[in-house]
């Protein structure tokens, strides 16, 4: 008997210390969220979206949470999309003693726990079974909640018309342009990737962009690059061979972890790292998890420095010694390009800041990861199309000529943060040609640079098998008017006029995909 009471005080003692450590854990920016959602309840809104970066601790402000509701008699339900997510909140949750069932694949949840962690696939499957006993849920909490408009989520959520709904996101953004205001009442904002790096809670980012791929003609399929054609476009010996030549060059030798287009593209990035030297792996979400797992482990154990995926690691994934991203998976998704960066932006040891090797030319097309919008609920069905406001000049990406290091110049700090170059006006118009959407500064030019331009234009057409008229217009989009004489023999293209005609056909491309950012 003395040792049973012995026994419960120190798991009473124990459970406290646990309950004390989760409070102190919180960061001030996650008190203030979290009460902020309280607030809202009060007031009488019963759906929230939590709007948090990626690295600042969304798992630990939800196991808070239902630590609170457990306190209080109530239950609660945590809800992935992904099995790994799923066992990252069960992980979570079991470390502060939470009594917790999981309903996933392979496992049936329990009625008597106080918190339900499900996959919503597995959920929406099993809801209508006779046998399957619907657990309680005072409170539900959605992961990745950009996902909340789904079929699957919105089933779950029609399940339990009375719940408390609080979403989990980093990008309250969709392709489809269907707003999240549909769906929850507030928005609370639980800090930025800048004020967080501020404070420390994540690192700086820094961007080289050596090389921009040519997108031009790839369709756009539910608001974003048709799949099959831009493996086809990017999947080839030349830009995979650059991507390994670039990261010898920029990337110090750091645990890396890059992103493909295609499970045969990361396949064919990894056997190139392998051949030049360096230990590399692989995973999709075809393999077995055993051996996704292993792959996982060997790059924590220092046994690989490099780690290709598909569409595996852009969600839920936490490895903070990862210090370099290498995005050779271009994609017109705000989201995903920001969830690509974020799996890097967590502090570690002697981690100073985080390089980004920007293959995919994500960096023109949605600026740097720490300007993000102020993000605001809107309810709307399709995306309208807007046209696209240019920005000033400076505040335009600059990729620097000497070190392709990715910044932004002003007036008073012209110079790469880098290497300190700064470029002259002549240097300037060639980093506009390199893929930026605004207007080329006007310079003289000579009659006889002219006619070498348009005969070089000529040559580039005859080699694409396009009409005399293409040379002609792209002339125009230069210089204003047409040839004045078009009596000259084609010539080699110079690396300048390749690089005018990649500016056009990237803003060509851009003018007609650019799409309002709906939230």
């Amino acid at each position: 008997m003395c040792t049973t009471r012995k026994f419960k005080r120190s798991y009473v003692s124990t459970k406290r210390y646990m309950e004390k450590i989760l409070m102190n854990l919180l960061r001030d920016y996650q008190k203030k969220a979290i009460e902020d959602i309280r607030q809202h309840f009060r007031e009488g809104k019963k759906r929230i979206l939590l709007v948090a970066p990626t690295g600042s601790g969304k798992t630990v402000i939800a196991c808070s949470m239902m630590e609170g509701l457990v306190k209080n008699n109530r239950f609660g339900m945590f809800v992935a999309h992904r099995r790994e997510l799923v066992m990252q909140c069960s992980r979570k949750l079991a470390d502060f003693d939470i009594k917790l069932g999981v309903i996933m694949a392979g496992k049936s949840g329990s009625i008597y726990s106080d918190v339900q962690v499900a996959s919503v696939q597995t959920f929406s499957a099993r809801k209508d079974n006779d046998d399957f006993v619907k657990p309680q849920a005072d409170v539900i909490i959605l992961d990745e909640a950009h996902r909340s408009t789904s079929k699957s989520f919105q089933d779950l959520i029609n399940t339990y018309p009375d719940a408390w709904v609080i979403g989990l996101t980093a990008t309250p953004c969709r392709n489809d342009g269907r707003g999240l205001g549909n769906i929850y009442q507030e928005l609370v904002n639980c800090g930025t990737i800048k004020e967080l790096t501020a404070k420390g809670y994540l690192v700086p980012n820094r961007i080289v962009a050596p090389s921009i791929p040519d997108l031009q003609n790839i369709r756009i399929m539910a608001g974003d690059y048709e799949k099959k054609a831009l493996d086809t476009r990017m999947n080839t010996p030349k830009l995979v061979g650059d991507i390994v030549t670039h990261w010898i060059k920029y990337g110090e030798n750091r645990p890396t972890v890059v992103f493909g287009t295609s499970i045969k593209h990361s396949k064919y990035i990894t056997n190139i790292f392998k051949q030049n030297g360096i230990p590399a792996g692989h995973i999709d979400g075809e393999m077995p998890e055993i051996e996704r797992e292993k792959v996982l482990q060997d790059l924590q154990d220092d046994k690989i420095k490099i780690l290709s995926n598909c569409m595996v690691l852009t969600e839920g994934w936490d490895q903070p010694k990862i210090s370099c991203v290498i995005i050779a998976r271009p994609t017109k998704s705000y989201s995903m390009y920001l969830q690509m960066v974020g799996r890097a932006l967590r502090p570690a040891e002697n981690k100073k800041d985080t390089l980004i090797i920007d293959h995919s030319g994500c960096v023109y097309e949605h600026g740097f990861p720490e300007d993000v919008p102020d993000w605001q609920l809107t309810i709307s069905k399709v995306k309208q199309k807007e046209k696209k406001v240019v920005e000033p000049i400076e505040k335009q990406p600059f990729t620097c000529v000497q070190c392709d290091t990715v910044y932004k110049p002003s007036k008073e700090q012209p110079e790469c943060p880098n290497c300190s170059f700064i470029p002259t006006k002549k240097e300037q118009a060639i980093l506009i040609q390199q893929g930026r959407l605004v207007e080329l500064p006007k310079m003289k030019v000579k009659t006889d640079d002219k006619q070498k331009f348009y005969a070089e234009l000529l040559y580039y057409a005859k080699q694409k098998g396009f009409k005399e008229g293409w040379a002609s217009h792209t002339f125009k989009r230069k210089f204003g008017h047409f040839p004045h004489s078009k009596k000259v023999f084609p010539i080699a293209t110079s690396k300048e006029t390749m690089g005018f005609i990649q500016h056009c056909n990237i803003a060509r491309a851009k003018s007609y995909n650019m799409k309002e950012l709906s939230i």
